[in-house]
């Protein structure tokens, strides 16, 4: 079996070793690691992996081959960005304020694969049927302790594998296993239910075993034997029908039977089996690219009063503005297309009561929402907000037993992490209403998140074109975004009460 947990850490480590054997990303990975913004080895490789592909496009600009490398080499233009735009690059993902709501990865190439793979039950065995999700990555689970045991619990025997012996009195059955095992405690296991139109007329048990036959009895009336048996060899079942309410036909009737088979009779084709399913789903990095125009007069202007380059300052103000829109489309996106049930939040703001009570009671509130998320999942209860200035101000009013804020606040309004509540990491959102707010979960794995993004090339600036008194260069980068489970993300109308 493939030990992808290794390939993913031999993946890691290659990504480190690479980006330290090369003096450019060398020295921007060191001072990441200094700053103290990557924490763990996981998050050293997705930097080291986002810096080798962007240092290794640049070499490919320099490098590539006739027309095209003799271009490059001869635009003195060029040259000078790759100083200022290596700083951004390298601050991308240390800096990008979602990092921890959603899972962010490097990618080695522009087009990846994410495989995902559950196991399924392959036999039918009540309570299990057939294809339910035992062990999966991504969602829930339907979990049933009987399954891998001999004890069937409530199998249905419905009408036409029922018949009626008109010589003996009987209703007649088989169960779908057998032969039956009655050792131990096993035979206070034994149940049959026996239905006519969708409602019990008659329950029988267990009461001993004679001649390989386990004795049935009407549980209402427990101390008359009429003969109902089941037959412990071949699961025959025979009801007698004075124990049935003197039923003489199956028009209509079921039996749901619990009992317990041997599994040292078991062949291949009963043998409770669980199959495996893999999913593929493709990550596809798109370019999105900005474009950036200004004059010769500008850029004239610039030199002689304030000594500034100006294709420099654009560049850096330029992918700037890029590594926002990509953060803005994100946001913009978990909330749009969001399936979870949305909520309400009713913050008291009654002074009756104190910060304490409103805050349990604003806890009380998430936690309702934070389940469903786990419900829907079945990973993760939620532990993510994005919360717009209702939810913001009130979580900031808190003290610091309730509420903590970040260490260092951001200079400038945008989205951002602000602190944490309880069990919830805290985002804030500039552009989201006054009255709205987000929930979603994030995970220690890589899977464990509602939205992902695979960072390909962060930012990359073409060439520049003068035409004319203008002149026009373009910022591009590539990610691919995919928002796997919509319905871990909640949406909440946050309301002032009283």
């Amino acid at each position: 079996m493939t030990d992808y947990l290794s390939l993913d850490a031999r993946r890691v480590t290659d990504s480190i070793a690479a980006a330290r054997a090369d003096k450019r990303t060398a020295k921007a990975m060191l001072k990441s690691e200094k700053l103290g913004n990557l924490t763990t080895l996981k998050e050293r490789g997705i930097q080291a992996g986002i810096l080798n592909n962007f240092s290794r496009a640049i070499q490919d600009s320099i490098d590539a081959p006739a027309t095209r490398g003799q271009q490059v080499n001869m635009m003195s233009d060029f040259g000078p960005y790759i100083p200022e735009v290596f700083p951004i690059v390298a601050a991308w993902y240390p800096d990008f304020p979602l990092k921890d709501l959603i899972s962010v990865q490097d990618m080695n190439q522009d087009l990846a694969y994410l495989f995902f793979s559950k196991l399924v039950t392959g036999t039918n065995k009540a309570p299990t049927i057939t294809g339910q999700v035992v062990e999966t990555a991504t969602g829930m689970r339907q979990i049933n302790g009987y399954y891998p045991t001999g004890e069937i619990m409530g199998e249905t025997i419905p009408e036409e594998q029922l018949e009626y012996d008109a010589a003996t009195n009987e209703l007649v059955a088989m169960t779908a296993y057998y032969a039956l095992n009655t050792s131990g405690d096993y035979l206070e296991k034994f149940l049959i239910n026996v239905y006519k139109d969708n409602a019990i007329v008659a329950t029988l048990i267990a009461t001993t075993v004679q001649n390989g036959k386990v004795m049935l009895v009407n549980s209402a009336n427990p101390g008359v034997s009429n003969g109902s048996y089941m037959v412990v060899e071949s699961g025959a079942i025979m009801l007698a029908s004075a124990d049935i309410n003197n039923l003489q036909a199956t028009t209509g009737v079921c039996l749901n039977v619990n009992y317990v088979w041997n599994l040292d009779y078991a062949i291949q084709e009963n043998i409770p089996k669980v199959k495996e399913q893999v999913e593929r789903v493709e990550m596809r990095a798109i370019p999105r690219a900005i474009g950036m125009e200004w004059t010769i007069f500008a850029e004239a202007l610039k030199k002689s009063q304030f000594s500034t380059d100006i294709r420099v300052e654009n560049t850096k103000r330029v992918l700037d503005l890029l590594y926002q829109y990509q953060v803005r489309y994100i946001l913009d996106t978990m909330w749009t297309y969001a399936a979870g049930a949305p909520g309400t939040i009713t913050l008291n703001m009654s002074n009756n009561f104190s910060l304490d009570v409103q805050a349990a009671d604003l806890m009380r509130q998430l936690k309702q929402y934070a389940t469903q998320i786990e419900i829907a999942t079945g990973r993760i209860e939620g532990n993510r907000l994005v919360v717009g200035k209702n939810l913001k101000s009130f979580l900031e009013s808190l003290p610091t037993t309730w509420f903590k804020p970040v260490a260092t606040p951001s200079g400038f309004s945008s989205p951002r992490e602000i602190g944490t509540f309880g069990t919830f990491k805290v985002y804030y959102d500039p552009y989201r209403a006054d009255n709205e707010a987000f929930m979603t979960y994030r995970g220690d794995q890589w899977f464990d998140a509602a939205f992902y993004c695979g960072i390909y090339l962060p930012i990359v600036p073409t060439d520049t074109v003068a035409l004319g008194v203008t002149v026009r260069q373009s910022m591009v980068s590539m990610e691919a975004y995919l928002f796997h489970k919509k319905t871990a993300v909640v949406r909440l109308t946050v309301n002032y009460g009283a």
